[in-house]
């Protein structure tokens, strides 16, 4: 259906109003208080939908649009027409060049530019739709209030809870199914174009699912959303520390039975405390030595050493949040001088909170002035209730860093993950990237050398 466009710019004009008011509310919340982070992703989750709104609006059909949305289809080169493109212009993206650009703006733009996301586990992805739909199919009633009480927690034992919540709702293979197609909805959402998760098959193993199945079903869908939106998911399986090395290595070579491209490796997830990294060498190195790619999460509930053993022991390629490092120089010099990739989850270590208490403290800035490979994720976007765009923006918010900053680690991000031809993917994300900049008034970006 055709809408006015008087209708349309009267609707973005309440909404522009409308996110400039929660911005303004959500920048007098004091930093330093335990319960601003959660009124924070409050505001944040009410502009998200308000910002969702505004990009559905600029798509509908215009009844009777006025001469200057389609001067330059008509070849119209007058004084007036050029105001009035300029008028367009300024509707549809902000300026970005002033010296203190609006917040709204700067989320506008890291939405719109293409991005890569390789540290988010699947089960964290489920939107509660997509659960709701999946428990009342297996047949168990979970009301709303329900729902709410499982995501209002408070700790790091309730967020546990809350996975095994997803988790449970899963009663046959096909299931997984609609972990993906979720999964596929928020990379959608935040323009992210390749994209690495975890998967932990060993619940789902104890219940009763066949694992060569369960892949089956992912692995089908990723090729059908490949092929329809040209979004590559590829999947690393956690060989969990919560359930020991001697069931991580049977999860290994269930994985060493897969011919599919699209599992490329193996994680090392689950409790720190209760598994320390030099416990599961001998899997990293059957891993290797199998062609796997290997990562781990580390140092976000332990000390240095503990990242010491993930590298010098399991020689994992990459490292999940990594927040204790900056306690040992020695290590920072070795993760830079190795080209270890760190995979940075701000919001996350906020509310584990072990290192980090407030995002203006997380080292993420310390480690992009020591020139460290860094990737910029969410870890579990639907249970915090974040997405990428606004990890992205905390960074800029909170940290000091300035829109090329910002794009200097969406094109790091691209040569830390596994993607077999990294270059060429860059190519094509920082071609779109100059001409985003162009339209927020931003010179093209540098062509800087890769990590």
């Amino acid at each position: 259906m055709e809408v006015p466009f008087s209708e349309i710019l009267d609707r973005i004009t309440v909404i522009d109003r409308d996110i400039a008011e929660l911005n303004r509310l959500k920048s007098r919340l004091p930093a330093d208080r335990p319960y601003s982070p959660t009124i924070q992703l409050t505001f944040d989750k009410q502009i998200n939908t308000l910002l969702n709104e505004r990009v559905a609006i600029m798509e509908l059909p215009i009844l009777h649009p006025p001469l200057w949305l389609t001067s330059k289809e008509n070849n119209l080169e007058t004084n007036e027409t050029t105001l009035l493109l300029q008028e367009r212009k300024s509707l549809l993206a902000g300026d970005l060049s002033l010296p203190h650009p609006n917040e709204q703006d700067v989320i506008n733009f890291i939405r719109e530019i293409p991005k890569t996301e390789i540290h988010l586990h699947l089960e964290a992805c489920v939107n509660r739709e997509t659960l709701k739909f999946l428990y009342k199919k297996n047949g168990v009633e979970v009301t709303d209030r329900e729902f709410e009480e499982k995501y209002n927690f408070k700790d790091l034992n309730g967020f546990i809870q809350v996975f095994f919540f997803v988790q449970g709702s899963v009663k046959e293979a096909s299931d997984l199914g609609y972990f993906i197609d979720s999964l596929a909805d928020y990379l959608r959402s935040n323009n992210i174009i390749y994209c690495e998760a975890f998967f932990a098959p060993s619940k789902f193993i104890q219940n009763g699912l066949d694992f060569d199945e369960m892949v089956e079903i992912m692995v089908t869908r990723i090729r059908q959303i490949e092929a329809k939106d040209g979004i590559s998911i590829r999947l690393l399986v956690d060989v969990s520390r919560s359930f020991g090395p001697e069931n991580a290595m049977s999860n290994l070579k269930r994985v060493l039975g897969l011919k599919h491209k699209e599992v490329i490796g193996i994680g090392l997830g689950g409790a720190e405390l209760m598994g320390p990294a030099k416990d599961y060498a001998e899997v990293f190195k059957v891993a290797r030595e199998s062609g796997l790619r290997t990562v781990a999460h580390s140092g976000e509930d332990d000390g240095p050493w503990a990242i010491w053993d993930a590298v010098s022991l399991c020689k994992a390629e990459r490292i999940g949040h990594g927040t204790s490092a900056i306690q040992d120089p020695d290590l920072v010099r070795y993760i830079k001088e190795n080209k270890i990739p760190i995979e940075i989850c701000v919001t996350s270590n906020v509310f584990t909170g072990k290192y980090v208490r407030k995002e203006q403290n997380h080292p993420v800035r310390y480690y992009y002035d020591q020139g460290l490979p860094l990737c910029i994720n969410t870890d579990d976007p639907e249970i915090f209730d974040v997405n990428l765009t606004y990890e992205y923006f905390k960074l800029y918010r909170f940290l000091d860093f300035t829109i090329d900053e910002i794009v200097d680690l969406v094109r790091q991000g691209v040569f830390c993950t596994f993607h077999p031809n990294k270059e060429s993917l860059w190519k094509v994300m920082e071609e779109k990237i100059d001409i985003i900049k162009e339209k927020y008034n931003l010179t093209p970006v540098k062509r800087l050398a890769t990590v």
